[in-house]
Order: C-alpha cells, then sequence, then structure tokens
C-alpha cells in the first residue's frame, strides 16, 4: 500500500520528487540511486509565465526536471543551478533549486532569429545543440561562504540528455541512465524525469574505487534495461502515480521508495532588494534610465514582478 503522506503530497498542484533505492547483492544496500520526478505544476506556472515558442518551452522545461532531479542527489545547503549558454537562437537558459525546494527558470533568446527546429512530438527530446548552437552547460553548488563547486561540459549532442550524461561519463565517472520527457498538451505543460545513478563502492581509502562485482554489474544492467522499457508517453501520463511507476519498473529489483521531496515554484526576487538597488543609483543615472514617463521600470526575468519608481520625485 502506498504510504499515505505520499499520496496526499502527490494530490492536486503538487510536483516533486520520489527518491528509492535498489541493493545490488550482498553488503551492497541502496547501491543504486533513483529519483522520480514530476513536475507538471512547476513547469506550467513557471513557462505560463513566459511566451516561449513551444520548442524552446519544451528544453526550458527539461532543465527544470534535470535541475530538479541532480538536486536531490546531492547534500548542500545553499542553491544548485544549471545554466547553459550558447550562439544560437536561445543565448541562455537557466533552471535552479534551493535546499528547501523553491524551483526558478529563465529562458533568454534571440526573438528576431529564425527557429529552425522541430520539437519531435510528444514527449520526444528538445533539439538542444539546433537551439543553442556552441556552447556549454554547467552544473554549479553555491553554498555562501561555505564554498563553491561547478562542472562544465560542451554543448556537443543533440538532447540535454545526452549532454548530462556526457558530463557525468567524462567529468564525474558515476555510471549514470537518464530519461527526460516534457510536452504542452491539452493546454498545459506535463514534465517527468527517472535519474539512476550507481554509488560506486569505496576501499578503506575513500579515494579507492571498487571494481563492479559481477553480481552489482548484473543489477546494475537489468535496471538500465527495465528503464528502457519506459515509454515517454507513459511518463508523462498523469494518471499514474510516481511509486507505482517506479513498481512496475523495478519491483523484480525490490525498489524501496524513500519519502517524497516536495518543490514548488518560487523565485528570489523581492521589493526589497529591488529598493537597494535603486538606491544604490546616483540621480544621474536614474534619469539617464528613467522612461519617457519619468519613471524607472525594474522587472524580474524569472517571475515577471515588475517595481515602478519616479525617477526624480515631483519631476
Amino acid at each position: 500500500m502506498a504510504d499515505k503522506n505520499l499520496s496526499e503530497s502527490l494530490s492536486g498542484n503538487s510536483a516533486g520528487i520520489l527518491p528509492f533505492v535498489i541493493d545490488a547483492g550482498p553488503g551492497r544496500k541502496a547501491a543504486i540511486r533513483g529519483r522520480l520526478a514530476k513536475m507538471d505544476h512547476v513547469v506550467n506556472t513557471i513557462l505560463g509565465r513566459h511566451n516561449y515558442p513551444q520548442v524552446m518551452g519544451k528544453l526550458a522545461a527539461e532543465s527544470v526536471v534535470l535541475a530538479s532531479c541532480l538536486a536531490s542527489t546531492m547534500s548542500y545547503d545553499g542553491i544548485f543551478t544549471l545554466q547553459a549558454k550558447g550562439d544560437g537562437a536561445i543565448k541562455t537558459l537557466l533552471a535552479d533549486v534551493t535546499t528547501d525546494g523553491a524551483v526558478r527558470a529563465y529562458m533568454g533568446y534571440d526573438e528576431h532569429q529564425d527557429i529552425d527546429a522541430d520539437d519531435g512530438g510528444m514527449g520526444a527530446p528538445a533539439p538542444m545543440m539546433q537551439l543553442m548552437g556552441t556552447g556549454h552547460l554547467a552544473f554549479t553548488v553555491d553554498q555562501g561562504k561555505k564554498g563553491r563547486y561547478q562542472g562544465i561540459v560542451p554543448i556537443e549532442a543533440q538532447s540535454i540528455t545526452d549532454v548530462a550524461l556526457r558530463y557525468f561519463r567524462d567529468s564525474e565517472q558515476i555510471d549514470t541512465a537518464l530519461m527526460l520527457a516534457a510536452d504542452y498538451h491539452d493546454g498545459s505543460w506535463r514534465a517527468t524525469g527517472l535519474l539512476l545513478q550507481r554509488i560506486p563502492e569505496t576501499g578503506g581509502n575513500h579515494d579507492d574505487v571498487l571494481p563492479m562485482s559481477d553480481t552489482e554489474e548484473d543489477i546494475w544492467h537489468t535496471a538500465c534495461t527495465l528503464m528502457s522499457t519506459l515509454e515517454r508517453t507513459e511518463m508523462l501520463d498523469h494518471t499514474i502515480p510516481v511509486e507505482t511507476l517506479v513498481h512496475r519498473l523495478f519491483h523484480e529489483l525490490s525498489a524501496r521508495p524513500l519519502p517524497w521531496r516536495p518543490l514548488r515554484d518560487q523565485c528570489r526576487c523581492s521589493s526589497t532588494r529591488a529598493e537597494q538597488i535603486i538606491a544604490s543609483l546616483t540621480d544621474e543615472e536614474k534619469i539617464d534610465l528613467a522612461d519617457e514617463n519619468n519613471k524607472l521600470v525594474m522587472s524580474c526575468e524569472f517571475c515577471k514582478s515588475e517595481w515602478v519608481w519616479d525617477a526624480v520625485p515631483n519631476a
């Protein structure tokens, strides 16, 4: 029977991550970690504020799901950011997740540049390389005074999934399987992700990573094979509870669900921060930045909140 709290958390306008683990032979409990992200409500709310072309919206949705999955595998106190920059129609793509589950996203693109890209149909990956051209994808963990870590990978694959998998293969050297699906259907966005990672076993020296045993290798490959049977339309079916999906795929490996982790759409802008920026300007700078009505207008690219001041009082 599904956990009551989990079932309640999945009702209505919820979004979040269902973590789960798979054992990999004697003495290797939780050797494979999984994350199933259902981000429909968060993605729908974020993209509802913007007028992105649909194929670009699909890439933005995938980035939100990917950032949410990856952030949930890390122990950090701060902000996890996924950021891509390119020289194509899309110049900047950003999605970040705070420790307490606040998600936001933004895309900067050239509205005058022709978009020669097809979204590929229901659930098909967005053509990242066609949309962004030459560039890079960066993953950053920012913990303020506690430190900052960043990993970078070039955009040299068609989908954001394949770009991320290259990063884990070449930089982190963590066996990873990943599926992302996003689409606009019946007037709203749906977005789901499934991540599997093999947690390396270490010897007495934590720098000494032990090779996979034959049993562990068989279980890992079985998990990946089972994952590959998942249809994207099935991923995007909002009538299938996440715990049901995990059970369908990995019950023969005795996958164990962990507590549901809710995520929410929440920007970090505020009127206080906006006021501080305006207060730092000189009178001359305020006049230069004012519009024809003597107004200073500041807006947040993420949530579209807007603040207006008189550049010169009583002008």
